[in-house]
């Protein structure tokens, strides 16, 4: 019997597994539920319930959520303890529970608290499945207690895939967008606001002047108290870069000794993953976030600028035949981009034709009309 095979392995162990009886949520986990369901339960989960008992047992999990989650407790830490059943310790069955039966008549085994006087004695088969369920009990809060320990906290994980965006909020009311193909982990309790990042976000985040905000995307911090800005790390990608839309950011590497790099609106700045070093680019990049906005805004720029975005916003590559054409300055706004029709538009403007092979453009003409 799966019961007694756990039973025997566990009086080896109790005294390990089991956490402070008198612990707060040990007393509330016990009291709140009455013994007469957890011998049902146990008796079901050994398969030896008759008709009666399941229709009983299954009346009171349905009755509310709290009694369905603790007898779905119950059937998890059944299967949990499925490899405990084994040790290299035989036992005389017999003799177990004739030593177990004669514990239970003289008193708790656990304490040396003088017996009652009056002893109302159960009978074998009800005494047996009682110290099953309370075995069953014992497992279940040593489980449960292991489980809430807060040194290996399950992490609460958000991923996009192509073609994909998310806007998540989290726990201190920060709001985050996330870019196709990323991933954002982060720990549900959130006392410390500390996010890991794979791939592109956008961030507003709360101002909380006495808990900084911290983003590690590879060996890069991004520090901040309250601001909104972007954060390019993409795992592929030789640099990370954080570009500040509001506010003020630090930039910082996680490995070398030197100073944060501290960035204010309009500036972006750039850690570089082979050399680990973090400087702030001479060029401010404007639509770092259009992937989030959808719009791409150009004030006097260069092409050379304006293909550079281009190709990092439709994620495609874009050569010109004449290098003249990258000096010729541009100005204008498009909302929901269109690539094709953007070149057009451009072309019209500045004097240059494309073409399109295998997904890639070739821009053609001598340009600055």
């Amino acid at each position: 019997m799966k019961v007694i095979k756990v039973f025997k392995n566990l009086v080896l162990q109790i005294g390990v597994l089991l956490p402070n009886p008198h612990h707060q949520n040990y007393k509330r986990l016990y009291l709140d539920h009455q013994e007469k369901y957890s011998v049902l339960a146990a008796k079901y989960l050994a398969g030896q319930t008759n008709p009666a008992e399941e229709q009983e047992l299954f009346a009171w999990t349905d009755a509310n959520a709290d009694n369905q989650k603790l007898f779905e407790e119950w059937t998890e830490t059944w299967t949990l303890t499925e490899a405990a059943s084994y040790s290299p310790f035989e036992a005389d069955l017999g003799a177990a529970w004739a030593k177990v039966d004669a514990a239970i008549s003289k008193g708790n085994p656990l304490s040396n608290r003088p017996q009652a006087q009056k002893i109302v004695r159960l009978s074998n088969s009800l005494r047996r499945w009682s110290v099953a369920a309370a075995v069953l009990f014992a497992v279940a809060a040593a489980t449960w207690w292991f489980k809430r320990q807060p040194l290996q906290p399950q992490l609460v994980e958000i991923q996009t895939f192509a073609k994909e965006k998310k806007q998540v909020t989290l726990p201190d009311s920060s709001h985050v967008w996330l870019n196709e193909n990323s991933k954002l982990a982060y720990d549900p309790r959130f006392e410390k606001r500390h996010v890991s990042l794979e791939g592109e976000a956008f961030f507003e985040v709360e101002r909380l002047v006495e808990r900084p905000f911290e983003i590690v995307s590879g060996n890069a911090t991004t520090t901040v108290l309250g601001t909104s800005f972007n954060v390019r790390a993409y795992a592929e990608e030789e640099k990370i870069e954080v570009t500040v839309k509001t506010g003020k950011v630090a930039l910082a590497s996680n490995k070398a000794k030197t100073s944060p790099v501290f960035l204010t609106p309009g500036e972006t700045g750039v850690f570089d993953k082979k050399i680990e070093k973090v400087e702030v680019a001479v060029a401010e990049e404007e639509n770092a976030d259009a992937w989030k906005t959808q719009q791409l805004r150009y004030d006097d720029e260069k092409m050379a600028k304006v293909i550079a975005s281009l190709e990092r916003y439709f994620d495609v590559e874009i050569e010109v035949s004449n290098p003249a054409l990258l000096e010729c300055p541009y100005t204008s706004n498009f909302e929901q981009p269109n690539l094709d029709e953007i070149l057009t538009v451009i072309g019209s403007t500045i004097g240059f034709e494309f073409s399109k092979t295998n997904g890639r453009y070739l821009l053609t003409g001598k340009g600055c009309f």
